[in-house]
């Protein structure tokens, strides 16, 4: 009576265990797919600030990463996909700084030649 009772607790003990270890994997599992949802999110507002003409190649390691990320994902490796994921986030939150920083100096660059433009009709004017 008393290994059976053993058994049973024994039995109890390493369904929990599984259960624990089995929730664990798949809350990893959750996670990562998060992690990439996001990383997707951020090459996407990357492309809209126009990345891909400004930091090609920012952008592009931000998608490469996230392919590897999915296929990580895929084969079940967690936390490869996750770090993977945060990696190409980070990358495509740099093209997008990138090429927003490109865009304002050229921004800036037209108004100092406007400037310039300026001075010298002024100068001209000025003689006459």
């Amino acid at each position: 009576m008393e290994t059976k009772k053993y058994h049973v607790l024994h039995l109890i003990s390493l369904t929990t265990a599984f259960a624990l270890l089995l929730g664990g994997c798949m809350a990893n599992g959750k996670i990562s797919a998060k992690k990439i949802a996001a990383g997707e999110k951020a090459v996407t507002a990357a492309k809209e600030g126009n990345a891909s003409e400004n930091a090609a190649a920012e952008l592009q390691a931000a998608e490469g990463k996230l392919a590897q990320a999915k296929e990580a994902l895929a084969k079940k490796d967690y936390p490869e996909a996750g770090a993977l994921a945060d990696q190409a986030s980070v990358d495509a939150e740099y093209a997008q700084t990138k090429a927003m920083t490109e865009k304002n100096k050229k921004a800036a660059e037209e108004m100092r030649k406007n400037i310039d433009t300026l001075r010298q009709e002024i100068e001209r004017l000025s003689k006459q």
